[in-house]
């Protein structure tokens, strides 16, 4: 049985590999034959991110089937435009080391791949598949197409590192979103009117593109832009990607033809195709980022509407009173159990300051435990204060607060669990009263002389006053007898 799972295996991982091939020999097949000038590199080159995707989100032990499959597909691409196998091998090799690298590297800096849902995901995209790899493998290609044909070492290592790293960045969106899995997850989401929509944009953006590329008269190059971020505002880094690869291909091959607004007398070919290669870069920085943030964005409501969702169940059934209070102390919102508690509906104590409510003997303690839960927003501050009822009874009440943060990290407010303790506080005098008074006579124990005594030494402090009754049987008898008369 291990034997058959094994082989199994062995068969799904060829499979695939031979699929990742054909599609690596496709793309370096067109990109040799319609963007190759002059006998160098290619101008365009959209064969990496096909293998550097694939290589991110692969084990890296099932690497070298695919590593091999491409090197020779590459290999044969460039042997038949009959450059010789001692120029196409290296050039392979070359080829597969930037997909392998760039796969590599993703993987270090971002182990849990993503599918362009932050900033900083795209940052990282670009500093590696688009900046530093093809720049690391740019020098080597240009000794190699000096050593095969003789052809400038420096002109040809500056073509291979736009052309790589606009490929790349170009195609690299979309194959993360097909082998992601995001692709497959919006078409069993999506709505038929969102279908048909995506359908009128795309062609929308193809005839557009190609009415503009297909003609030499006008300078329309930006006219397809407008298509593109209609694509990218109404179906973000799907609507990006595709639009950037069908802009791509599309003046990528009309520009190789000699069509296009950039197909002026003056410029030799590479240059028409360095141009669009400008171009489809600016295109491509232009929607990435945008499609990227309004990603972000979606995904920051998701959370707020999940927040408020859940914030709305917890106050609604919370047999606890839920406060939030400003900076300066206001009230900004009481949950709806404050009348049931209190008595007050939550209107009549929002807009107020939080001591406005309670005993003014307690209001220097909840500033206090206010100021300590914005110092200290990891820790729950816990304190207790007496506030009136709509009745007019004095109740107890216990506060757990917590620090509330803003956007950038600062402490904006507290937000309050308050619960009613009354009865716990009553009970807690009961058991004050029965620990220092003597349960036969009811009069002071040991302890309660020894808070008598701690009372009365607090009284002679200045500033302190003490008041003390006592209750003395036939004390008229002793003050006649005792007494000091005034005259």
């Amino acid at each position: 049985m291990p034997n058959v799972t094994l082989l199994q295996i062995l068969r799904k991982e060829l499979a695939q590999a031979s699929l990742l091939a054909i599609a690596y020999f496709i793309a370096a097949y067109v990109a040799v034959t319609y963007t190759r000038v002059g006998g160098g590199v290619a101008l365009l080159w959209f064969a990496t991110p096909l293998l550097a995707v694939d290589l991110r989100y692969r084990p890296e032990r099932s690497w070298t089937l695919r590593l091999v499959g491409c090197a020779i597909a590459s290999a044969l691409a460039t042997t038949i435009h009959g450059l010789g196998l001692q120029v196409a091998l290296p050039f392979a090799l070359l080829g597969v080391a930037e997909g392998a690298a760039i796969a590599w590297l993703m993987r270090r800096v971002e182990p849990t791949p993503r599918h362009l849902t932050s900033l900083r995901e795209l940052g990282l995209l670009l500093l590696v598949a688009g900046l530093a790899v093809p720049a690391a493998t740019a020098l080597p290609a240009g000794l190699l197409a000096h050593g095969a044909a003789d052809l400038p070492v420096w002109r040809n290592a500056f073509n291979w590192f736009v052309a790589h790293s606009l490929g790349t960045l170009t195609v690299m969106p979309i194959v993360k979103l097909v082998i992601g899995g995001d692709v497959t997850a919006w078409s069993k989401a999506v709505r038929r009117r969102e279908l048909y929509e995506l359908a009128a944009l795309t062609t929308l953006h193809v005839t557009v593109a190609v009415l503009v590329f297909a003609q030499t008269q006008l300078p329309l190059l930006f006219v397809p832009l407008l298509p593109l971020m209609l694509m990218v505002f109404r179906f973000g880094r799907l609507g990006a990607a595709l639009a950037l690869l069908l802009l791509t291909i599309i003046g990528s091959v009309c520009t190789a033809r000699g069509l296009g607004p950039v197909a002026m007398p003056e410029l030799s070919a590479g240059g028409r195709i360095q141009l669009i290669e400008l171009y489809l870069a600016v295109a491509t920085l232009m929607a990435l980022p945008a499609a990227t943030e309004l990603k972000r964005r979606k995904i920051l409501f998701s959370e707020v509407q999940e927040q408020a969702a859940l914030h709305k169940i917890i106050t609604d059934r919370s047999g606890d009173i839920i406060m939030a209070v400003t900076a300066d102390g206001r009230i900004s919102f009481v949950s709806p159990s404050l009348m049931k508690i209190a008595g007050f509906a939550p209107e009549a104590v929002v807009g107020k300051l939080a001591r406005e409510i309670v005993s003014p003997e307690d209001v220097e303690q909840i500033v206090d435990a206010h100021r300590r839960a914005m110092l200290s927003p990891d820790q729950t501050i816990i304190f207790e204060f007496r506030a009136m009822k709509a009745s007019g009874e004095m109740a107890w009440f216990e506060s757990h607060a917590c620090a509330i943060s803003d956007e950038h990290g600062q402490a904006s407010g507290t937000v309050n669990v308050v619960r009613e303790v009354s009865r716990r506080k009553a009970v807690e005098l009961d058991l004050a009263r029965a620990a220092a008074t003597d349960a036969l006579t009811g009069l002071p124990n040991r302890r309660g002389l020894e808070i008598a005594r701690e009372r009365l030494a607090q009284a002679g402090k200045p500033g302190q006053q003490f008041l003390a009754l006592f209750d003395i049987d036939r004390f008229k008898a002793v003050n006649d007898t005792f007494g000091v008369s005034v005259a």
